[in-house]
């Protein structure tokens, strides 16, 4: 016999993916102000990091967008 994972359950993993992405994004804005702090970083490197961290935030929202979209499906064995 074949079990179907129903929408719910893949929107709920595609949820918990998310959650785990942004708590790395969380860690990484934090080794960057660090590192900012510190003075480690050339301005070309601050600018290429802030592109970085606006780029993943927009694909972050995409993805929480798609997440939202799908259907449910109620009684999917």
């Amino acid at each position: 016999m074949t079990r179907r994972i129903a929408a719910d359950a893949g929107r709920g993993l595609g949820h918990l993916v998310v959650t785990v992405l942004d708590i790395l994004k969380e860690v990484l804005e934090r080794q960057a102000l660090r590192r900012l702090d510190a003075g480690t970083l050339t301005a070309d490197q601050v600018e290429a990091l802030g592109q970085a961290l606006i780029a993943l935030e927009l694909r972050f929202a995409e993805i929480r967008a798609a997440l939202d979209d799908i259907p449910t499906t109620e009684g999917v064995q």
